[in-house]
């Protein structure tokens, strides 16, 4: 039975995120996200009290998805900055659908907003670790941005491919002072 619970919490869970993701919240609402679920609202109630329980669970879902990513990117064998541009092109990845369900809810939730904040603080943070330079380490953040972005619009990264590592290199060289 408690199997059953879990699932069920899972699918209306899963159902709220991908109705933010699709209609960027509009058509997100409780009858919406039952009838998705395959649940009754009663039923989605049930696991989850009111929309704001909702949204705090899927927050929470954003969070737990990023642990083990920050691990996987601080220990990466190439380095973080080449891990973390890669990542761009993972797209419909559970961490992407999550981030972009949660960045929708940021328009109008601080956890939400705060969450978000904290995900790319915390980018930042390894990023500027692995590279010694906070301005690199923005720079790495900006051509994942851009990749991600041509990735989601024109369905294919910017040609010619980067070699992110290189180009983090001539960068850390071209610096005034080293």
């Amino acid at each position: 039975m408690a199997q059953h619970r879990d699932n069920a919490r899972e699918s209306i869970l899963t159902a709220f995120q991908e109705l933010l993701v699709e209609t960027r919240g509009s058509g997100a609402s409780l009858d919406e996200v039952a009838k998705r679920a395959g649940v009754t609202k009663g039923g989605l109630l049930y696991h989850f009290g009111s929309r704001k329980v909702l949204e705090a669970a899927l927050i929470d879902r954003l969070e737990d998805l990023t642990v083990p990513e920050f691990e996987r990117m601080r220990t990466a064998p190439g380095g973080a900055a080449s891990y973390y541009v890669e990542l761009a092109e993972y797209l419909n990845t559970p961490l992407d659908r999550a981030t972009i369900a949660v960045g929708v809810l940021a328009r109008h939730d601080d956890r939400a907003r705060d969450a978000v904040k904290t995900l790319r603080q915390r980018n930042f943070e390894i990023l500027n670790d692995d590279l010694g330079d906070p301005v690199l380490a923005r720079a790495a953040m900006l051509i994942a941005d851009g990749m991600y972005y041509d990735a989601t619009t024109i369905g294919e990264p910017f040609e010619p491919e980067l070699d992110v590592p290189a180009f983090l290199q001539r960068m850390r060289e071209a610096r005034p002072g080293r």
